[in-house]
């Protein structure tokens, strides 16, 4: 079984080389001599609509149907509604553990902004939030502030830009900038 990811964003030269191999199961490698089978079977994915492509021209008509034996669409994460929870407390608790934070579940804050953000990256987007807030919480329920997203922030927007604040002269216990500093490199690294 053979995986390619991101299939509409084949080049046009690429296109023709696949077909060649799906339709006489044969192919050389890059430097080769020898032809060789090629006995696969393969899934193929992309967040593009290939029939658009087809129909603009950026994508070859038969490639498409050679791929299309199959379709299978899944839905943009923006599209199904409480599934969002679900892949959220899932990377809450896998990245949780490996992280060494455990399972610090969500607050209903997190929820709500969960729930409204469109998703534009979809799930890496979403691994990506919660893991960001497994780092910079300490351990208790996850806020809406550490996914360090926005609320409602229209499809195809462009995400805001990070907050940075300058860290104060002390920090937690009256430890130095220093101390803080370390603490949180060190934190980052494990």
């Amino acid at each position: 079984t053979l995986f390619l990811d991101e299939i509409g964003e084949l080049t046009p030269p690429v296109q023709a080389k696949l077909l060649r191999v799906l339709q006489e199961r044969q192919y050389e490698r890059v430097g080769g001599m020898a032809t060789l089978d090629a006995d696969v079977r393969l899934i193929a994915a992309t967040n593009r609509d290939l029939e658009r492509g087809v129909a603009d021209g950026g994508f070859r008509e038969d490639l498409y149907y050679r791929l299309a034996v199959f379709p299978i669409h899944l839905p943009a994460l923006r599209d199904r509604g409480d599934d969002v929870i679900l892949l959220a407390e899932y990377f809450v608790r896998e990245l949780g553990a490996k992280l060494g934070k455990g399972d610090p579940g969500l607050g209903r804050d997190a929820r709500e902004v969960l729930l409204a953000h469109q998703w534009p990256g979809n799930i890496r987007e979403l691994q990506n939030a919660i893991e960001r807030a497994l780092i910079v919480s300490d351990g208790e329920v996850i806020t809406a502030d550490q996914l360090g997203i926005a609320a409602r922030r229209p499809h195809g927007a462009p995400p805001p830009s990070p907050r940075v604040e300058p860290p104060d002269e002390r920090g937690r216990d009256g430890e130095s900038l220093a101390q803080l500093e370390k603490r949180t490199i060190v934190a980052a690294l494990a």
